[in-house]
C-alpha cells in the first residue's frame, strides 16, 4: 500500500502548490449570515473581510464533523492507501479531535498527526514527510511518529497589525482594543509547546516601523534555521510588504527559497487585516 499525505486546507498553499506536492485537503466551515461555508472552496478571505465591513461582526469558524473526516479518508482507503493526515493544532481548533475520532474507523490505515501549528508550519511538516516518502519510506506509522518527532523544530509566529477581528471576535477585551489602537500596539504571536496561540511581545508603531523588530526578534529566540526554505504569510496581500520583509531577511539571513503565501479564512476571521507571519524549521 502506497503512503497518501492530506492535510487540513489551513495548510495554506496554493491550490497549485498542493497538486504540485501530491497533498488533498479538507476545509473547515466559515460560517456567516446563518450559512456555512467550505473554507477557500466557496468562500474566500475577501469575503470575510467584506462581511465584517458590512456588518461590523466577524464570521464564525467550525470544524467539520467526524463523519465527514471518515468519508474523507475513506475515498483513500478504499483506493487501496494508508493515510497520514496533518491536522490543525488541537491547541486552538477540534479539528484534530475530530480527525482522530474519524480515523478509529480505520485501524492501521489512518493516522492522525495534531501538528500543533496552522498555516504554513503545516506546509513544512508536509515537506518534510515528502522528503521522507522520497527517500523510500513505506509505513504510515513510522512516517507519522517522524513527522511528530520535528513538530518542536517548527518555528510559527504571527504579528498583527489590527485588532479589529480580535475584538469583534470577543477575544480581547474593549480596553486593549483601544489601548492597541492609541498607541499603535502590534503584538507578536507564537504557537506554544501545546499548539496554544500566545503572546510573545508588543511593539509599537505602523507596520513598516515594526516588521524589522519583529522579524530580528523571532530569529534570535528561533535561531540556527533550515535555510532552505522560509515561509512568509500575508492575510492581505501588499507586494510593498512582501519586498520590505524579503529585504528585512536578507539582512540576517540567506534562506535558498522564500515563498509568499496568502491564507485561509480560517486565518484572516482571527488574525484580522494585513498580519503577517514567518514559517522556517530550526535545526
Amino acid at each position: 500500500m502506497s503512503i497518501k499525505l492530506l492535510a487540513d486546507r489551513m495548510i495554506d498553499l496554493t491550490d497549485e502548490e498542493l497538486e504540485a506536492l501530491g497533498i488533498d485537503t479538507i476545509s473547515c466551515y466559515i460560517n456567516m449570515d446563518g450559512k456555512s461555508y467550505s473554507d477557500l472552496e466557496d468562500i474566500f478571505p475577501e469575503d470575510v473581510f467584506a462581511y465584517m465591513d458590512r456588518t461590523g461582526q466577524v464570521a464564525q469558524t467550525a470544524a467539520k464533523s467526524p463523519a465527514i473526516y471518515s468519508e474523507f479518508f475513506g475515498r483513500y482507503v478504499a483506493q487501496g492507501h494508508t493515510v497520514v493526515h496533518l491536522a490543525v493544532s488541537s491547541g486552538i481548533s477540534s479539528i484534530a479531535a475530530n480527525a482522530k475520532k474519524a480515523a478509529e474507523d480505520y485501524p492501521g490505515k489512518v493516522f492522525v498527526v495534531d501538528t500543533l501549528v496552522l498555516s504554513n508550519g503545516i506546509a513544512l511538516l508536509a515537506q518534510y514527510a515528502l522528503s521522507l516518502m522520497a527517500a523510500g519510506e513505506t509505513d504510515a506509522g513510522r512516517l507519522a511518529a517522524a513527522i511528530e518527532a520535528k513538530i518542536p523544530k517548527v518555528q510559527a509566529s504571527f504579528l498583527i497589525d489590527s485588532l479589529d477581528c480580535l475584538y469583534r471576535g470577543g477575544r480581547c477585551s474593549g480596553m486593549t482594543y483601544y489601548a492597541a489602537n492609541i498607541f499603535k500596539i502590534k503584538p507578536a504571536i507564537r504557537m506554544d509547546a501545546q499548539g496554544r496561540m500566545v503572546p510573545r511581545e508588543k511593539f509599537r508603531g505602523n507596520q513598516s516601523r515594526v516588521l524589522e523588530p519583529y522579524i530580528k526578534s523571532t530569529f534570535e529566540q528561533r535561531p540556527n534555521p533550515d535555510l532552505r526554505l522560509l515561509y512568509i504569510i500575508q492575510t492581505t496581500y501588499d507586494a510593498a510588504v512582501q519586498q520590505t520583509m524579503r529585504d528585512i531577511v536578507g539582512r540576517y539571513h540567506t534562506f535558498e527559497e522564500i515563498r509568499f503565501n496568502t491564507v485561509s479564512c480560517n486565518c484572516c476571521v482571527h488574525g484580522g487585516r494585513n498580519a503577517v507571519g514567518l514559517f522556517y524549521v530550526c535545526r
